[in-house]
């Protein structure tokens, strides 16, 4: 009587084992939704986690889970070069009011833009590409990694014939179904306003060479950087029969098209809102109206206050969560000049509200930008894709 059982005991003062998270959960579920800044400061933990999340596929599932990495997501970040020097911007639709100027972060390039003048190509998935006015190189670079590599020259200009003038009309994106980073430069020769000679370049991050290809429309001139949408890459162009036009790429397959029959004109602004083509078109007697082609062919049309006074060198990008849109131009409402402004338009307001947010002492080139893990440089082929 009033023995106790030795094993109740036992059972009563047990410390319970602790539970952890196996190490490849912690990187599959936690890691991969973290900022890419976060990510960076746990590669320190171990030799194991630094190799692991310094690989591509970590890069590539962690850009998957990003809630800005389809084109189609709201714009929050955008990247903004004035030609000597490089920004990213952050923009929150919760922030009503304040200094703006604190959402822009200056990014040290690590090279030199003073020898040659660099034009913004595009951004693709994290990676930033800039060409060279010379028409000799391209520089991908990652601002978030800090990591960048410079490609060329790819030594196909040197076939021109000394002519007055050389042009090159760049594009840059990612295609899916091969799993292929790939640069275009499109280069035009003139003799006395006449092309003379027409190269397009080619340069694939998976395969790490260049290769030539067959233009087919050697009587079209095509102008500045691409627009990506769809994984082709949209510019504008011009032929002495047709007039303007747009020319498509096809990234995978490596075909061109011309898209006739678009009413436009070269004040005309092309963008990409939503993962969409869009075009707004300036009337000096009209408030500008902005076309959102749609896929399938659907038109979505918002017409825009005249006193936003955009013009040829104006940019838009993007929709926010809440349905404004950015745009670049001159000093904000009825301003003329050579400073150019980034502000937000909203939509949903009647009339519509423009806020100025940030005001350049030079003319500005704006991309949508989506931090990333992705190396500029070239795939390694036991990496990623299988062909």
């Amino acid at each position: 009587m009033g023995d106790k059982d030795p094993h109740n005991s036992k059972k009563k003062y047990m410390i319970p084992q602790q539970s952890y998270l196996h190490d490849d959960l912690i990187i599959e579920e936690i890691l991969t939704r973290l900022p890419v800044k976060s990510v960076l400061r746990f590669k320190s933990v171990s030799k194991q986690w630094y190799s692991t999340l310094s690989s591509s596929d970590f890069a590539n599932a962690h850009l998957i889970k990003s809630p800005f990495s389809h084109p189609s997501a709201p714009v929050n970040t955008l990247f903004i070069m004035d030609f000597t020097s490089f920004y990213v911007f952050s923009y929150d639709d919760d922030q009503i009011s304040g200094n703006f100027k604190d959402n822009l972060v200056k990014l040290n390039p690590g090279f030199s833009v003073e020898k040659d003048t660099l034009e913004l190509t595009g951004s693709c998935n994290g990676l930033v590409c800039l060409t060279s006015a010379s028409a000799q190189y391209f520089i991908l670079w990652n601002p978030a990694t800090r990591n960048l590599k410079k490609y060329g020259p790819h030594g196909y200009s040197k076939h021109f014939d000394k002519p007055n003038y050389v042009y090159v009309a760049s594009g840059f994106g990612y295609a899916s179904s091969i799993d292929d980073y790939k640069y275009v430069g499109i280069l035009i020769a003139y003799q006395k306003n006449k092309i003379t000679d027409c190269i397009v370049c080619i340069f694939s991050l998976r395969e790490n060479t260049w290769r030539k290809i067959d233009f087919g429309n050697d009587h079209i001139s095509v102008f500045g950087q691409a627009l990506l949408v769809n994984e082709k890459l949209y510019w504008y162009a011009y032929s002495e029969e047709a007039g303007d036009l747009l020319l498509s790429f096809d990234l995978a397959v490596e075909r061109f098209d011309v898209i006739y029959n678009m009413d436009l004109d070269r004040s005309d602004m092309l963008g990409v809102m939503s993962g969409c083509l869009s075009i707004i078109y300036c009337e000096s007697d009209f408030s500008d109206v902005m076309h959102i082609l749609e896929p399938p062919a659907i038109v979505k049309s918002i017409d825009l206050p005249e006193e936003l006074n955009l013009d040829e060198d104006s940019e838009m990008i993007g929709f926010t969560k809440t349905g404004k849109f950015f745009v670049t131009g001159p000093l904000g409402y009825k301003a003329k000049g050579f400073n150019r402004t980034l502000g937000i338009v909203d939509t949903s307001t009647r009339p519509m509200k423009y806020t100025m947010l940030l005001r350049f002492n030079k003319l500005i080139e704006i991309s949508r930008y989506v931090p990333s893990l992705l190396s500029p440089f070239p795939i390694e082929p036991s990496e990623g894709y299988i062909h």
